[in-house]
């Protein structure tokens, strides 16, 4: 991830979610890529993409609490991903995505910010799960476009 002298230095996407799998992730980032900048993205999706207020009995007011609340918790693990980041080295800073498919936020957000690198950990299955890396992980490394590191979990 070293840019030649005068380039400016891309940074990589981590996708984080607070789970065992994002943390390592993280870790292992931070030991490749030290001291890389990045990006630890955490996804939350309105309600109203998830369903439809009617659907689920809630007023429109409660939606916004709940889609309020949402955002709040990947705020949260956002800045709780970027601090564990930069204590293991990483110049990182934390950003909350709103969308549907995890996979897809941060694949757009890989692209818009032009990363070397996108990062995500995986579930860790064994046998016939193995096939399936995990919805996020799979969709980011089908569709990215650019380098991306899965890091196994235990």
């Amino acid at each position: 991830m070293r840019a030649a002298a005068g380039d400016p230095v891309r940074p990589v996407v981590i996708a984080y979610d607070g789970s065992e799998h994002a943390r390592a992730a993280v870790e292992h980032a931070a030991t490749l890529l030290r001291p890389c900048p990045a990006v630890v993205v955490c996804v939350w999706a309105p309600l109203a993409l998830a369903a439809s207020a009617a659907t689920l009995g809630a007023p429109p007011a409660g939606a916004r609490g709940l889609d309020a609340a949402a955002r709040d918790r990947a705020e949260q693990l956002a800045a709780e991903g970027a601090e564990l980041a930069r204590s293991a080295g990483l110049a990182a800073e934390p950003r909350a995505l709103q969308g549907g498919a995890p996979w897809r936020a941060v694949v757009d957000c890989a692209r818009e910010l032009d990363a070397a690198l996108v990062i995500t950990g995986s579930r860790g299955r064994s046998g016939l799960a193995a096939a399936v890396l995990g919805s996020t992980a799979q969709g980011v490394l089908h569709h990215a476009r650019r380098p991306v590191l899965v890091v196994a979990g235990s």
